[in-house]
């Protein structure tokens, strides 16, 4: 007996790229449409079916087809009557049309299968023997290579299966073998590309976490997402054209399905931010189950795909326990909260509807479980979004407020500044400028005067028997009439003028642009004034003031030697001096000296002219 084992893609499958198998396939179904080859036809009805083995011919052992007794079902998946039988025959006739290159197509087979036409066999996969000996070999899509003469004679399929379903299951087409391929590709490269933007999304959301020092909820999450993504490869069309190992990917998605409640665990337990003992028995349970699972299967006690069953109903308690323990979670926060019960519950519902699918509790609903990974990831992903745009608010809010801070504390150094220049150029009890502070002022305003040629005139006045007042009154009463002279030197002078206490009861006027004409009268009006202060003591009694004034003018300074700071030492020492003579001729009076022009290059040797 001549046997052809055709793999589902052939030897070319396996040693071109997928990506450039397509290129061919949709160049090949471009021309066979173009030579209007015929569509592809389902051919899930018109079956029938012989359980256990068939009888042999005694010389060549092959297969007697026709003296079996066949019954007709009406699909080649829901076979009646098995019972303890875990050997299936099928028998179909193939509709004949205009194909080139005729291929039957079958989405999967529980388990092993072998396929005839003419008792030879065409297709086989899965280890079975005359005895039916055999290893589960996982669950791949089948492309059957069909002879030309396919239509005269039936197709048999010889199928053993000891799991809970045996038979063909899902789709179940033939026609061109290109366009076959073309669909298995269409429909591989669209999960591919849903895979990697889900992965995608899960690897950004998980080092938005860690970036944000959230990396305790990220990484569980980024590792859920991850072993999603691994379990909806090893289910793609296209995980057997990288590795045609279907065995090898259906453990990697039954372990990556039977985590799932763990990692979950990992998450929750996380996100609450408390130790959980609710968390901590799922994880454990989860992981025992798995380990289990993995002993029988390599000790060949059991196979995992016998766990299926078991994990199901698993799944459900642990999930829907975990489920109910973020409904628990104190306090509900907001959206955060929300969009992580709402991303788990969709994980939930999606995975049991493909669980209540596969057991045929409701119509096969296809890639339910990829868009509830859709929505979990998308789900954390919003989780960080809307962390990070709270965290920004926070930082606006934050800055604002420091710059709040900056701005009042600036305010207040500013002040603080002012105040203590205040301090350093302002008399603390009278508020006129001190000693030092209207030196550097004077000798600004004698530099101006010098180089503008403008006249310039200093009043040096001191209270009369101030001690005695301090001594009959008290300081406090002395005070007072500081503060009172200081009052009204300030209203009597200009706002240009500068006022400044010179020391104890002596105060000096430095007036702006004022020659002897207008400097004479203005001290007058100051004497008179001061003449007018009545100050009561703290007995109530009045006191009266008065001052003597010396004065200095300057009404020209064209042919002036001097700096401006050795010429207001000049003009102090002058004012001083003539001061002095009022206080021996008196008090109570003022003295002027006019400063000539040829005396502003050397020093004073006579005693000052005076007017009263």
């Amino acid at each position: 007996m001549v046997v052809s084992v055709i793999r589902p893609l052939g030897n070319v499958s396996r040693s071109v790229p997928a990506v450039f198998i397509l290129l061919i396939g949709w160049l090949v179904s471009m021309q066979v449409s173009a030579n209007e080859s015929s569509p592809l036809e389902d051919v899930s009805t018109g079956w029938f079916y012989h359980w256990g083995d068939l009888p042999k011919e005694a010389g060549t052992g092959a297969w007697r087809f026709g003296a079996a007794k066949w019954q007709a079902s009406e699909t080649p998946w829901e076979i009646p009557g098995r019972q303890t039988h875990q050997v299936l025959w099928l028998k179909t006739y193939l509709p004949k049309k205009n194909w080139r290159d005729p291929h039957l197509f079958i989405s999967s087979v529980d388990l092993n299968v072998q396929a005839f036409f003419s008792s030879q066999l065409i297709y086989q996969f899965g280890d079975i023997d005359n005895h039916t000996a055999r290893h589960f070999q996982g669950w791949p899509w089948h492309l059957i290579w069909l002879p030309d003469n396919y239509a005269q004679e039936a197709v048999y399929f010889r199928i053993f299966s000891d799991y809970a379903d045996i038979g063909l299951s899902g789709e179940v087409v033939i026609g061109e073998r290109f366009e076959l391929l073309e669909r298995v590709y269409q429909r591989g490269f669209a999960g591919l590309v849903f895979i990697l933007v889900l992965i995608t999304i899960g690897v950004v959301s998980s080092l938005i976490g860690v970036i944000k020092r959230d990396g305790y909820v990220a990484v569980p999450l980024g590792l859920l997402s991850l072993d999603l993504a691994v379990m909806m490869l090893a289910e793609n069309e296209l995980s057997q054209l990288f590795l045609f190992s279907p065995l090898s990917w259906r453990y990697i998605a039954a372990f990556s399905y039977f985590l799932v409640p763990a990692l979950l665990a990992v998450v929750v337990q996380s996100w609450i931010g408390e130790k959980s003992t609710l968390c901590r028995a799922v994880l454990a349970v989860s992981l025992l189950f798995i380990a289990s699972v993995a002993v029988m299967s390599v000790t060949g006690v059991s196979s995992f795909i016998d766990a299926y069953s078991y994990f199901d109903v698993l799944f459900i308690v642990l999930v829907l326990a975990l489920m109910i323990r973020c409904l628990l979670k104190p306090p509900w926060q907001g959206a955060q909260e929300l969009l992580m019960i709402l991303g788990i519950f969709a994980l939930f519902a999606s995975l049991v509807v493909d669980m209540m699918s596969a057991h045929g509790y409701i119509d096969w609903i296809g890639r339910m479980g990829q868009w509830g990974l859709a929505f979990f990831a998308l789900a954390s992903l919003g989780i960080y979004l809307l962390k990070d745009y709270h965290q920004q608010q926070r930082l606006t809010q934050l800055t604002h407020h420091l710059e709040t801070e900056v701005e009042a504390r600036t305010q207040e150094l500013r002040a603080s500044k002012q105040w203590l220049e205040r301090l350093a150029r302002e008399d603390s009890l009278t508020s006129l400028l001190n000693r030092r502070a209207f030196s550097e002022l004077a000798t600004i305003e004698v530099s101006r005067a010098i180089r503008e040629n403008r006249p310039l005139s200093l009043l040096l006045f001191d209270l009369d028997h101030f001690k005695e007042i301090n001594d009959c009154y008290g300081h406090g009463t002395g005070d007072r009439v500081l503060k009172a002279i200081a009052q009204v030197t300030r209203e009597i002078c200009r706002e240009t003028d500068l006022v400044c206490r010179y020391g104890g009861e002596e105060f000096v006027v430095l007036l702006h642009a004022t020659g002897s004409e207008q400097a004479t009268p203005l001290a007058d009006r100051l004497r008179r004034a001061i003449n007018r202060i009545t100050v009561k003591s703290d007995e109530g009694q009045a006191v009266m003031l008065t001052a003597s004034f010396g004065l200095v003018c300057v009404n020209h300074f064209a042919d002036t030697k001097q700096s401006a700071a050795v010429l207001l030492d000049r003009l102090l020492r002058e004012a001083d001096h003539v001061m002095y003579e009022v206080k021996t001729a008196g008090r109570d009076a003022i003295k002027a000296y006019l400063v000539k022009e040829e005396e502003l290059s050397q020093e004073r040797t006579v005693t000052a002219n005076q007017t009263s």
